[in-house]
């Protein structure tokens, strides 16, 4: 440990940790990881714990000196690709192709980088998955589009309210509502259209599908805590979204 200090690797290993649990990754991956870096970052032992709102993680050298370290995670979302990035370095580190100090540079630029889609391609995207959805449902043509149009007004919504994060589950709610506002138009203009149909097909994008994915697969492994925590998230996310298609259809259905 003397090229590379012990609060140095703790330093790493936290770092990957925190990117992994703020882009959507299950507990076990982020815990794994933050041991699989600290270790190859030269300490003897790595103990980590992770929760939905924060990883720990307490490393020992050769000469038994400890160092526990905590990162608060208030904000999280999904971006798969930082997360298959930051495996990539630990399987550098791993096989030591990387060294600590070129890690650590390379994890600060993944968790700065902006990645993703932009606006657009990402409205597309959503409508063909709400189109693709009402497909499913054996909806005609006009539903079809319908529902498309439904899910990209939704992903434009949750581009518009995405800075209001002090608001938990306005984005929910309010997708949700904007489709429920699309069937009954539609259907007040066009009788025969389903108001069903487009109303599902605009907040399938909104369903929690990775949430509780995760939730299942944390409880499955032990991680009871951030299963049952992830598991009430998925929970809230849904009730918002029945709130919002409630609220319209009582309103104005």
């Amino acid at each position: 440990m003397d090229e590379f200090s012990l609060e140095d690797a703790a330093a790493v290993a936290i770092l990957a940790g925190e990117i992994m649990l703020r882009n959507g990754a299950e507990t076990y991956r982020a815990e794994e990881t933050m041991n699989h870096i600290a270790r190859a970052c030269g300490v003897q032992t790595a103990e980590s714990f992770v929760i939905p709102t924060g990883v720990f993680l307490m490393v020992t050298d050769a000469t038994r000196h400890s160092l526990t370290v905590m990162r608060r995670v208030q904000d999280r979302t999904i971006n798969l690709d930082r997360i298959a990035r930051v495996n990539e370095v630990s399987r550098c580190m791993a096989e030591g192709v990387v060294s600590g100090r070129d890690a650590r540079s390379w994890l600060e630029q993944i968790a700065i980088e902006r990645t993703g889609f932009s606006l657009l391609p990402s409205m597309m995207a959503s409508g063909i998955v709400g189109g693709s959805f009402a497909v499913l449902q054996s909806a005609f043509w006009p539903e079809v589009v319908l529902a498309f149009v439904a899910a990209v007004l939704v992903r434009y919504i949750a581009h518009i309210v995405s800075r209001l994060k002090e608001v938990p589950f306005i984005f929910e709610f309010l997708g949700s509502a904007t489709a429920a506002l699309v069937g009954i138009a539609a259907q007040s203009v066009w009788p025969s259209v389903g108001r069903d149909v487009v109303i599902i097909g605009g907040i399938i994008p909104l369903v929690p599908g990775l949430t509780i994915t995760n939730a299942i697969r944390d409880v499955m492994a032990g991680d009871l805590l951030s299963g049952a925590s992830r598991g009430l998230e998925a929970l809230l996310s849904s009730v918002a979204i029945a709130m919002g298609v409630v609220v319209c259809l009582t309103l104005y259905g």
